[in-house]
């Protein structure tokens, strides 16, 4: 896993967006353990990015485009102190491995408020045909297959 984080941060909320989702509807074995001692769980919106899924897998991917009007629904998550948060990036870092990277962004809240978070988004940068969009950007929506 590698970040593009170059100092500490002051960050507390982790973006959640696929199977780390507190909501999350899939039999991940992770997600009931990751999330059992949330304090926060709110939804928000992430800007320049697109959702996307493939055929083979059960998890989506969040792919960074730039593009103001592309959406992706996210669940910001916090827990009670910044020990127990330390602990489940920790976790993340371990579930995420080498194939995604850690990063700070800014999340819309209540259709008013920037909310900073850390999120994990792959490495790859630009999906195939075989990988299929979610146009809805949220994960509980996704076509079915």
């Amino acid at each position: 896993m590698s970040t593009d984080l170059k100092q500490p941060s002051t960050i507390e909320l982790l973006a959640t967006y696929g199977t780390l989702r507190d909501d999350n509807d899939t039999d991940a074995p992770w997600a009931k353990n990751f999330t059992n001692d949330i304090s926060l769980a709110i939804t928000g919106k992430l800007a320049g990015y697109q959702l996307f899924a493939h055929s083979s897998l059960t998890y989506p991917f969040a792919i960074y485009t730039g593009n103001s009007s592309d959406r992706i629904v996210v669940r910001l998550l916090g827990w009670p102190s910044r020990e127990q948060f330390a602990q489940k990036i920790i976790q993340a870092d371990s579930i995420e491995g080498d194939d995604y990277e850690r990063k700070i962004v800014e999340v819309l809240v209540n259709d008013n408020e920037m909310k900073h978070a850390y999120i994990y988004v792959p490495k790859l940068k630009v999906p195939d045909q075989s990988w299929i969009r979610i146009p809805s950007g949220d994960w509980l929506r996704r076509p079915s297959k």
